[in-house]
């Protein structure tokens, strides 16, 4: 008899529980390297970070700002000295006195007071023609609109739908 001889079977893979084995090792394959990338990302945002805060905490930086300061303020400087130098010259004081009078003259002006009459009434005409084609356009727009040789509002007429086959 063979009932001291035990037989043990290895079972053998089959191609479902291979296929699903391959599939899972892939899947955890595939979640390690998304997981490694995340890691060298954050690592890499880390990095950056941390040089941002170096440089904005470098004496490098501190000096730049210092001297874009300095320049903005020495343009600034220099333009209100110019301005003011400009502003106090006898010929600017001159240049503004000048202006006025001429502003003056126009203002009361023959020549200007005329010119804008005629301005005007020449607006009012131009006004009043394009009034009056927008009216021809109305008129002409209505009588296409309702054809001549049709009775209007005729209680004895109907509109009766007509199916089409």
């Amino acid at each position: 008899m063979q009932d001291n001889e035990q037989t043990t079977q290895s079972p053998e893979p089959t191609v479902e529980s291979t296929a699903s084995a391959s599939a899972s090792a892939s899947e955890a394959a595939n979640r390690q390297a998304t997981q490694e990338l995340m890691d060298e990302l954050a690592e890499l945002a880390n990095r950056l970070a941390n040089l941002g805060k170096s440089w904005w905490n470098s004496e490098q930086r501190r000096h730049i700002e210092q001297d874009l300061r300095t320049g903005a303020e020495s343009v600034v400087a220099s333009l209100e000295s110019s301005i003011k130098q400009v502003a106090s010259s006898q010929e600017a004081k001159e240049l503004q006195a000048k202006a006025g009078e001429v502003g003056e003259k126009v203002a009361t002006s023959k020549i200007v007071n005329e010119l804008a009459e005629a301005l005007k009434s020449g607006l009012q005409a131009l006004s009043a023609q394009l009034d009056k084609a927008a009216q021809d356009i109305e008129a002409k727009k209505q009588a296409q609109a309702t054809p001549a040789d049709a009775p209007q509002d005729d209680p004895a007429t109907q509109d009766i739908p007509i199916d089409k086959a």
